[in-house]
């Protein structure tokens, strides 16, 4: 025993010799040559960057933030405080920002400039490494308004180290050019040319891709309608000329297996624990709809109790937290899966479409039913349950009506990506998220009116003072109740 004991010890060692040589060797390139991205496998960096964009979907942006401003749920501990409307979050903040950018738009720009030219150039690659690009930047922008793009995550591509920051309105316009171009490849687009294995959402299917593609930009195109709706009318018109995704089979989603599975398992049961908003449960309850279970679990009495959003300390302390409504089990399971982007979205973003854009209300209830139908399916409810609830009155629209019930059925069918949910409010204002005026009720820095943006953090004004500050004048205050660019309903 003493024997094998050595032998192993010896082995640990040299082990640890050979790393820390390893180690050096890296070290030493580094010091040679820091900006040596050829050396790095795009494919690697592609499907590092596309994993860390699904997870930020479950991240603290969501977790802390857009969950509470989007009413779904309400978390407990710490991670409650924003659910105040408060503004002292500066290490989240920052977290939030330098996270995005030292993340996945590092690894995407990183492959986007070795796909580029020489000897790696793929222009197939390179297009559908620019779709993950465009939804790592389009989230950054829509937290924080304006940011770097033009010169945005070029640290080690473009030693920049204080980059420029851009108007969000030409950040919108270029990132739908960008899928545009990426569009016209992945049509025609060679499968070998693809990343292959590393490509874990689609296997290398270029026909997802190219759908995919296209919802971003019918995505980004109707978030423009209140503040550039020629540009907005125009855009959606194209992305309809293409296909788009359409059924539950082109969701872009991912397991994540790595540590405890999917994040939201922790919310459920470990911390910071969350539960339902009232707001939520209140919705789903008084429509019998079917995804009730699916999104709240049952509180210990078999009933669905919500949380009230907003709660002072003293009203909070009185709330029986613990014994409210979890997240549903569908959603927070270790193997539940994490998504950026759903069939169901783009069928309710196409009603929306056809409601304001070409005033048909017939198409407008085709393409909504086929939505809530499509979400209902991606849950997997009963055919007699989806039956049953497109026969209800909250399936069909009427001219007083319409967008309310679109809003509204979008809000739940973007669950779990919440921040997406957030942004969904703040752009079409339902569903309706009232200014707060109980005695309850914490109003924070807003007066109770729902905050429309993060801040930029002491941090990034302090080593990017000049450029930041020139945001702020063009943006306006740099405060949670300034209205991001495209947020003018």
């Amino acid at each position: 025993m003493k024997y094998k004991s050595s032998i192993i010890k010896s082995l640990v060692a040299f082990s640890i010799i050979v790393a820390f040589t390893s180690c050096d060797k890296q070290l030493d390139d580094l010091r040679d040559n820091p900006n040596a991205v050829t050396d790095i496998d795009d494919a690697a960096l592609f499907t590092k960057a596309t994993r860390e964009l699904f997870l930020g979907t479950s991240g603290v942006s969501a977790v802390s933030f857009a969950g509470h401003y989007g009413h779904y749920f309400v978390a407990g501990s710490t991670a409650r405080f924003p659910d105040q409307y408060g503004d002292n979050f500066d290490l989240q903040y920052n977290q939030m920002f330098t996270g995005m950018y030292g993340g996945p738009i590092k690894h995407i720009e990183e492959a986007l400039f070795l796909t580029l030219e020489g000897e790696r150039e793929n222009e197939v690659r390179h297009a559908i490494a620019q779709i993950i690009a465009v939804l790592g930047y389009a989230k950054l922008t829509d937290a924080f308004g304006d940011i770097p793009y033009t010169e945005g995550g070029k640290g080690k591509t473009g030693d920049i180290i204080t980059p420029k920051y851009d108007s969000q309105s030409e950040i919108y316009k270029d990132l739908i050019a960008r899928l545009g171009n990426s569009i016209k490849v992945l049509k025609t687009a060679n499968p070998e040319r693809g990343y292959g294995p590393s490509d874990f959402v689609f296997g290398n299917d270029m026909d997802k891709w190219a759908r995919f593609a296209n919802s971003v930009r019918l995505r980004l195109a109707m978030r423009l309608r209140y503040v550039d709706i020629s540009f907005s009318e125009q855009t959606v018109a194209q992305c309809l000329n293409e296909p788009l995704m359409e059924e539950n089979g082109h969701n872009v989603t991912m397991v994540q297996t790595e540590g405890n599975g999917n994040p939201w398992f922790i919310s459920r049961t470990g911390f910071p624990s969350i539960k339902m908003s009232t707001m939520l449960i209140d919705q789903l309850q008084s429509t019998d709809d079917p995804r009730l279970p699916v999104f709240v679990t049952p509180d210990g009495n078999g009933q669905f109790s919500g949380m009230t959003n907003g709660l002072t300390d003293v009203a909070f302390g009185n709330s029986d937290f613990a014994n409210k409504s979890d997240i549903g089990i569908s959603l927070s399971l270790p193997e539940s899966e994490l998504y950026l982007m759903t069939a169901s979205e783009v069928w309710l973003l196409r009603a929306e479409a056809a409601l304001v854009y070409d005033n048909d209300l017939g198409t407008a209830t085709t393409l909504y039913r086929k939505g809530i139908e499509t979400s209902l399916q991606q849950w997997n409810i009963s055919s007699d349950l989806i039956t049953t609830f497109l026969a209800s009155p909250i399936a069909s629209l009427s001219a007083g009506d319409g967008e309310l019930k679109i809003g509204t059925q979008m809000w739940l069918a973007l669950i779990p990506d919440y921040f997406e949910g957030w942004s969904h409010v703040r752009r079409t204002g339902y569903p309706e998220i009232e200014q707060r005026t109980a005695d309850n009720l914490d109003k924070g820095v807003t007066n109770g009116v729902l905050p429309t943006r993060f801040l930029y953090s002491t941090f990034e004004l302090s080593s990017n003072k000049t450029n930041v500050e020139e945001a702020i004048a063009r943006q306006g205050a740099n405060a949670i109740d300034t209205p991001v660019w495209w947020d003018k309903n």
